[in-house]
């Protein structure tokens, strides 16, 4: 479990970020607050020659407002500066519920938000020893062409399990990533490719710079659940993210409705999104849509729980989740 050679980089600013990643490109890897990656590299999923630490660099530290493009979040932020921020207490109270759910507090200290963003997809096949993988045939994840979860598929069913990002998928952020190419912005939910192998869309060269949530979504209802075996400790099992939003009359204008940890990217539940709008939350509307986000939810046997217990969780969570919205 010793980590593999390589050589470290401390660079101060973006630009020269940047130009390390142009250089070294698949050789390279970067790293923030390493609750992910260093457990990677342990176990030989991922061997890096070159880590670019973007710890020292302040652009990537920022926490501001702005009437115009709303929250905006460095990559770099902790999770424990999200969750004792004023800013983020007053603005967007959903990442701290989030944010508050993963793992403990040395490790809050420790991740970052871009990195719960870039998590990479998990599974009982995957993240294991080199020695224990050895046993098995090589699948999909790691260059392989079987997946031993789903027999018989074309593609690989690791799962998505970050709390904060399926949070700021219900709150419609955006992340704005910079490379050798320029600048691109991309709604969060089509970063994600739904792809197990490769989840989402950074490029090699490209550096998550910032997580911007736009203002109209700032002061919504929202409320994440999870379901984990050890509290707090543990990846979500299931998790779901709510965010509402109510008119002057009481009536839902604004819903988003977010299934985390049942497929290989945030699972967004749009046909009981379509049914919430311009009718109030009641019991009868929540059992509805639970039903829903139970019928759209297909967890595979990857994570130590199974797939049908998963399942019948995702429709107490989606109640217990709309139940406190209501209720608030």
């Amino acid at each position: 479990m010793n980590l593999p050679e390589f050589e470290h980089f401390e660079p101060k600013t973006l630009s020269e970020a940047c130009l390390l990643l142009k250089k070294y490109r698949d050789r390279a890897k970067v790293i923030a607050g390493g609750t992910d990656l260093l457990n990677l590299m342990r176990n030989r999923l991922v061997e890096p020659e070159y880590l670019i630490d973007l710890k020292r660099i302040s652009e990537l530290r920022s926490l501001r407002y702005d009437d115009i493009k709303g929250l905006v979040m460095g990559s770099a932020v902790t999770l424990s500066e999200l969750i004792y921020s004023p800013l983020i207490r007053e603005k967007a109270p959903l990442l701290v519920e989030a944010a508050r759910t993963v793992a403990a507090p040395p490790l809050q200290n420790m991740a970052t938000v871009g990195g719960n963003v870039c998590l990479d997809t998990r599974c009982l096949f995957y993240n294991q020893s080199k020695h224990w993988r050895s046993s098995h045939s090589v699948c999909f994840k790691t260059g392989g062409n079987a997946c031993h979860v789903v027999k018989h598929s074309e593609g690989c069913h690791s799962v998505f399990q970050a709390d904060v990002a399926c949070a700021l998928v219900a709150m419609n952020a955006r992340v704005k990533l910079i490379g050798e190419s320029g600048e691109r912005i991309l709604p969060l939910v089509e970063f994600y490719t739904e792809k197990g192998e490769n989840p989402n869309r950074l490029n090699p060269t490209e550096i998550l710079e910032e997580i911007l949530i736009p203002p109209n979504n700032i002061h919504r209802r929202g409320k994440y659940e999870k379901f984990s075996l050890r509290a707090v400790l543990d990846f979500p099992q299931v998790g779901v993210a709510a965010l509402i939003g109510f008119d002057l009359d009481g009536k839902i204008e604004e819903a988003r409705v977010v299934l985390n940890a049942v497929a290989s990217s945030p699972v967004e539940l749009k046909s009981a999104q379509a049914f919430l709008i311009g009718k109030r939350l009641d019991e009868d509307l929540i059992e509805k849509t639970a039903q829903s986000a139970f019928e759209v939810a297909h967890p595979v046997n990857n994570t130590g729980i199974s797939p049908l217990y998963r399942k019948k969780m995702v429709r107490i969570l989606v109640k217990l989740t709309l139940k406190g919205l209501l209720s608030s």
